[in-house]
């Protein structure tokens, strides 16, 4: 009966935690140049209005894909940054025109 209660345990923390990683967590922006932190359960929706010019992705904190062609397409432009970071297992970086 222990056991049965401590799978049942387990299995809700992962649920909840699999549950939360489902949604993107935009943990800032910039503003004039000023960092802005948002709060961790902020969707990525949040600026959803600002085209994004390139992107980069983190696989479990050890793996970056894509940033050789996200200098390239940022070379010279005016950017702000948004991560997107789902548990520290994907993360995603995008440039988003500067307003």
């Amino acid at each position: 009966m222990k056991n049965k209660r401590f799978f049942l345990g387990m299995l809700g923390v992962l649920l909840a935690f699999g549950l939360f990683s489902i949604a993107g967590c935009a943990t800032y922006s910039t503003r004039d140049g000023v960092t802005t932190p948002l709060g961790a359960f902020t969707s990525a929706k949040i600026n959803e209005s600002r085209p994004v010019i390139a992107e980069y992705s983190i696989i479990l904190g050890l793996i970056t894909t894509g940033y050789p062609e996200f200098l390239a397409a940022t070379k010279g432009k005016e950017i702000d940054i948004i991560d997107t970071n789902y548990f520290n297992f994907f993360q995603k970086v995008q440039a988003v025109q500067k307003e």
